[in-house]
């Protein structure tokens, strides 16, 4: 879709629309979908026969020196060039469907810090991690998205189904996953927004992430929250359920909440010192290059003027720092 044009100087806007002006919503047949998707149907007919669309491979786990966050080990699925190109396709198109307001993941302008903003005003927090969240998301309820919320015909969403599915269930590794699987679990994430409209409370989920807010959170609160969501075939990482009281420090996706502002995690602080005694010479390398140390550095920094504008000078300044050492 091309975007409308604006006077010189300002920004291009964005305009999201209902699920049934999607090019995707009521397809009739192959021969439809290959327009929507702008292919042949020659490339859609050698892609679905296919059995090497997918690399898989095990990211083993990985403890980063300077932070000292461990990186659980994991299955990733990676589509190919030619599935790649039509997962980002079927995305462009998903992301001018009009998303939920609790909606912070997949979707334009928005991240998770505008997820802890939600609630950066909120008095106790509740945090809850979906285990397994895409193997959890299996073929056939992509396939109830495509054929109830699109209203497809049956051939075509067992086509885009076949297309952004690998083993019964949402691959991990595609730029489509994320928005997919939030649209796919729509239902579920309705009930539990609904969950919280009830006890007058705000939430939000950032992909597998859920986050309750308000004045004070109910006893039957995580009781609730697993129940609605083993009904839609998922479950709760028990021993990730967090509840955050008046005047603590909140951990939400990412960021902390305290005094009602949006402060960047202790560990990335130290973890930005750690990397600047490194480059000093005063600590251990760990086998990385002075520039590699900088870029990393430098990364790290800008990432925490994103959460925090005050440190916008030293982000820029090890950015500086990054194109002299080069």
């Amino acid at each position: 879709m091309r975007q409308p044009k604006t006077s010189a100087g300002s920004r291009r806007t964005s305009k999201l629309y209902p699920i049934n002006q999607c090019a995707l919503y009521k397809l009739t047949s192959p021969k439809k979908l290959c327009e929507a998707l702008k292919i042949e149907k020659s490339l859609l007919s050698d892609v679905l026969e296919s059995d090497e669309n997918y690399r898989e491979f095990t990211l083993l786990e990985e403890v980063d020196p300077f932070s000292r966050k461990i990186k659980k080990k994991r299955l990733v699925q990676t589509p190919n060039k030619k599935l790649r190109n039509i997962h980002e396709r079927i995305l462009q198109l998903l992301q001018r469907i009009e998303y939920p307001d609790y909606s912070h993941a997949g979707v334009k302008k928005r991240s998770y810090r505008s997820n802890a903003l939600v609630h950066v005003n909120s008095k106790t927090i509740a945090t809850f991690d979906l285990k397994g969240f895409y193997g959890a998301v299996k073929s056939y309820h992509v396939n109830t998205f495509f054929s109830e919320q699109l209203n497809c015909v049956g051939d075509v969403a067992g086509i885009l189904t076949k297309l952004t599915t690998f083993r019964n269930c949402v691959p991990t590794g595609s730029p489509l996953s994320a928005l997919l699987a939030l649209f796919t679990s729509k239902p579920m994430f309705d009930d539990l927004d609904a969950l919280a409209k009830k006890h007058k409370l705000k939430f939000t989920c950032y992909v597998d992430d859920l986050t309750f807010s308000g004045d004070s959170i109910p006893s039957s609160l995580e009781r609730d929250v697993s129940s609605i969501v083993r009904k839609h075939g998922h479950s709760l990482s028990i021993n990730k359920t967090k509840i955050y009281r008046e005047n603590q420090p909140k951990h939400v996706t990412g960021t902390v909440i305290l005094n009602n502002r949006i402060h960047v995690p202790h560990t990335r602080l130290l973890a930005a010192r750690r990397l600047q005694s490194a480059i000093n010479g005063e600590i251990e390398s760990f086998g990385f290059t002075e520039e590699k140390l900088i870029q990393k550095l430098a990364g790290m920094l800008n990432e925490a003027s994103y959460l925090d504008v005050r440190f916008k000078y030293k982000a820029l300044t090890a950015k500086a720092m990054l194109k002299s050492a080069k």
